[in-house]
């Protein structure tokens, strides 16, 4: 079982003492704090790119490329609800401008491009090689966007909240310790920011490999959550 790991620090925490004239004397200082989550999604597009020298032509070669690549991972286990259509285009390729053009040269259209896409999205996380491996074999050529993921980060947003707050509150309490001050109450408090990071990995235009038959080996990783707040006291 995969222990659930809670890094509570703060990173390179600032703090100031204002006092000015009349005004209340402050203590304002920021501090961070990250928590680590197994990741319970698997993200990652499937595409198929195709060429040919009439629309029809591509679009041919393509759906039936994408046919067999949608059938390949049902069989494999995966629902209509774990995947959907992230990007369908047709469009006309151009010749490549030569080295020397003559005066009159001008470009024009010899052939289309065929591009159509989906986006999966499931929990079966041990999937991933398997995936790509039976898109691969059925014909899909452009596989990026693998990310292990949070379905639902927003119900951790709480904890790693508390946590930066926390760090703040003991870093306040420690300098006021070290500094002979003591702490009145808060004036302030304010979320920097917050963020999520996931593990990923890009194959970017993944294409079949000669000889390979087995899935590649993928795991998934922790995901990782991090917020930073600043503090603002009131001392005396």
């Amino acid at each position: 079982m995969k222990w659930f790991a809670l890094l509570l620090s703060s990173f390179f925490p600032l703090f100031a003492f204002c006092g000015h004239g009349q005004d209340i004397s402050k203590l304002t200082l920021s501090a961070s704090a990250a928590i680590l989550k197994p990741a319970d999604e698997l993200q990652m597009k499937i595409g198929v790119i195709t060429f040919g020298l009439t629309a029809e032509e591509a679009l041919q070669e393509n759906s039936s490329k994408m046919r067999a690549t949608i059938a390949n991972l049902e069989m494999a286990g995966l629902t209509s609800e774990d995947y959907e259509t992230s990007q369908f285009s047709i469009k006309p390729t151009y010749t490549p401008y030569p080295q020397n053009p003559p005066p009159d040269w001008r470009q024009s259209i010899n052939g289309y491009e065929v591009m159509n896409s989906i986006l999966i999205h499931t929990g079966n996380l041990e999937m991933a090689g398997k995936i790509i491996d039976l898109a691969n074999k059925a014909g899909a050529n452009s596989i990026t966007d693998i990310m292990f993921c949070l379905r639902s980060s927003r119900d951790h947003w709480n904890e790693v909240l508390a946590a930066a707050g926390a760090n703040a509150v003991s870093d306040a309490r420690a300098i006021a310790e070290a500094t002979g001050v003591r702490l009145v109450r808060v004036l302030s408090i304010s979320l920097n920011h917050t963020q999520m990071r996931s593990p990923q990995l890009n194959l970017a235009c993944f294409a079949k490999a000669p000889g390979m038959g087995s899935a590649p080996p993928i795991e998934a990783g922790d995901v990782t959550i991090e917020a930073s707040v600043t503090i603002v006291y009131e001392i005396e």
